[in-house]
């Protein structure tokens, strides 16, 4: 007797095809021959998957479904890219150690290279691989894209196409696929008289102190590795403090980007960012975002803090009673500057309605005597002053803009102690502050229905 004919399924996709073998006759079993017969009178052209074919026939797996065709779907080429050899995202918030110790040594805020470095290589786009069903019908698939070449500065294109060297030494920073390389003013030693006051159109790395009376300003980030005295640092993007401040008094910390230091003592201190340090003593420090003191020591003892979303630390004032003010929100002198922008913004827009009303009034009057309006000095003054008056309206709207966004960033804005709060530290939210009446541990002040009130939090004491 023939054979029979195996049964042979196929998905509604042509994508598979499985066959179910009856069993055959006493000594009779199936050929490989047959059974590639049977997938091609069924229209399964490629993707035979003979292996099991043979399987079916060694093992006689009859009456079985058996996957014994399969198509490959198209796979797309990958789209050219850059590998850069350089850190692409910095570590500029300090890690606490095991021990509750903060490490500032491996904060960093930029990534320097030097010339003849290797900064970038570039990987080819690959092309795709055609799909088909087993109907032998193709899907072609799309080849990757290739990129343009590394876009920047301080860097060049070697002969091989693909490899970026470094042409310069220097800050190399990489956003929106484009890369340049920035002068770094590097200094192997202290800030002093020697050396002079530094002011750099970039960054700044100090390997030394900066020495009492010095001034250290630049339009990027300054890292100091050892102490700063009673000197100034202003740096637009950021500052990085590894041996802390020792400022007498007298210490001038300005930024518009975040501030790490190891310690802070008699300085002032100002950014719109946030500040991360071990330990405030007997210092004015003001925060547009957060202050975390949350190290070992993680305390602030003496001095005013202000922070306009939040103030975090291990401990807060100390058992001598040292006068210690941690505030957060919306300063209480913001909201009488607010109240005199707006109205001091209100009368500028009365008067310009009044000279907009004047200068139409005056315009009629000089058409109706056949004059030359914009030779009229009278015409002439009072245009000068709507332009003045615009001007300083457009700037108090910008403030005041600028006030609205602090006074959404400082909602919900909390104080939270770890572990202790000494008697008599004043803590204050928004325009209220109050005295500590008792110490108090691990917990945290927020503002409720427009009071202070203090919950505990579950925080376990170090």
């Amino acid at each position: 007797m023939p054979l029979a004919m195996p049964l042979i399924v196929k998905s509604e996709d042509l994508m598979e095809a499985y066959m179910i073998a009856p069993p055959c006759n006493p000594g009779e079993n199936y050929t490989l021959d047959y059974l590639n017969d049977c997938l091609r009178i069924n229209e399964i052209k490629i993707g035979i998957l003979t292996d099991q074919l043979e399987q079916i026939i060694e093992k006689r797996l009859y009456g079985k479904k058996i996957l014994v065709a399969k198509g490959a779907a198209p796979v797309d080429g990958k789209n050219g890219y850059f590998e850069y050899m350089f850190n692409t995202e910095l570590n500029n918030k300090p890690v606490e150690r095991e021990d509750g110790s903060v490490d500032y040594k491996n904060t960093k805020m930029i990534e320097l290279v030097e010339p003849g470095q290797v900064i970038a290589v570039y990987h080819h786009a690959t092309k795709g691989t055609n799909g088909y069903n087993l109907a032998a019908q193709f899907q072609l698939a799309k080849s990757g894209v290739e990129l343009p070449p590394l876009r920047g500065t301080g860097f060049e294109c070697m002969e091989d196409g693909v490899t970026y060297k470094a042409t310069t030494g220097g800050k190399i920073t990489e956003m929106n696929d484009r890369v340049n390389i920035f002068p770094v003013h590097e200094l192997y030693g202290d800030v002093d008289l020697s050396t002079g006051n530094i002011d750099f159109n970039g960054d700044v790395i100090i390997h030394g102190n900066v020495r009492e009376g010095m001034t250290v300003k630049c339009t990027g980030t300054v890292t100091v590795d050892k102490i700063v005295e009673n000197a100034t640092i202003d740096a637009k993007k950021g500052i990085v403090l590894r041996g802390g401040v020792l400022g007498s008094g007298g210490a001038q910390i300005t930024s518009r980007g975040d501030i790490a230091a190891l310690f802070i003592e008699y300085a002032h201190v100002r950014t719109e960012g946030n500040i991360t340090a071990d330990s405030f003593l007997d210092s004015h420090i003001y925060a547009g975002g957060h202050i975390h003191l949350n190290g070992k020591k993680g305390c602030i003892v003496g001095g005013t803090t202000h922070a306009v979303c939040g103030v975090s630390a291990t401990a807060i004032g100390n058992d001598a009673g040292a006068n210690t003010e941690v505030t957060v929100g919306v300063h209480r002198d913001v909201f009488r500057k607010m109240h005199l922008g707006h109205t001091a913004m209100v009368k500028n827009r009365q008067m310009l309605e009044k000279i907009e009303i004047g200068l139409r009034q005056l315009e009629t009057m000089l058409v109706q005597q056949g004059l030359e309006i914009r030779q009229d000095p009278r015409y002439t003054a009072l245009v000068k002053e709507k332009i003045r008056l615009s001007a300083e309206i457009a700037g108090q709207k910008e403030e005041e803009n600028v006030q609205q966004q602090l006074l959404q960033s400082s909602m919900g804005a909390t104080i939270e102690v770890v572990r202790d709060i000494y008697v008599g530290t004043k803590i204050g939210i928004d325009e209220q502050l109050l005295a500590l009446p008792a110490d108090q541990h691990t917990v945290a002040f927020r503002k409720r229905n427009g009071h202070i009130i203090m919950e505990s939090i579950g925080y376990t004491t170090r």
